[in-house]
């Protein structure tokens, strides 16, 4: 488990200095205090921290007698498989984004990824995906004023 833990934390500590040294190249704006490169960053420190003191903790801590060993990964694992089921919803999402539009592919991936953890209510399922959709929509849209791509609906909402 220590060996797993030094190499988690420097993947960690990796994998964060590059998200760091990404958010410098982020468009700066004038006379706006916080920009874009504000939350990524501080998540990025934390990564690198947390990530950091596993290093840490794995190198000084002395070994027990009744550890058990580091669990292996598997493919053929269901939580493994359901990680993979998730990664790809993600990704035909981003790639749907642009076609579909934000009001058409968030909720279905939504209800893909409530089916995927459990959620076996249908009418919970699509009041929830809909309903946070149309809150996360309007948020960016008449708050923010933010645009989402609205794909396919582009001709109906303009």
């Amino acid at each position: 488990m220590k060996k797993a833990n030094i190499v988690s934390g420097l993947v960690g500590m990796t994998f964060s200095a590059a998200a760091f040294i990404k958010t410098l190249s982020f468009r700066q704006f004038k006379n706006v205090p916080i920009g874009p490169e504000f939350f990524p960053r501080y998540l990025a420190g934390g990564l690198f921290i947390c990530s950091l003191f596993l290093v840490i903790q794995s190198i000084i801590s002395k070994p027990k007698e009744s550890d058990p060993p580091a669990p292996t990964l598997s493919p053929f694992d269901k939580g493994m498989q359901r990680l993979f089921v998730g990664v790809a919803i993600v990704i035909v999402y981003a790639l749907c984004w642009e076609i579909l539009g934000f009001l058409i592919a968030t909720p279905l991936a939504m209800a893909g990824m409530m089916f995927l953890l459990g959620m076996r209510k249908p009418l919970t399922m699509i009041l929830f995906s809909i309903g946070t959709t149309a809150v996360v929509y309007f948020a960016f849209r008449m708050i923010l004023s933010i645009d989402v791509p609205l794909g396919l609906l582009e001709p109906f909402i303009y």
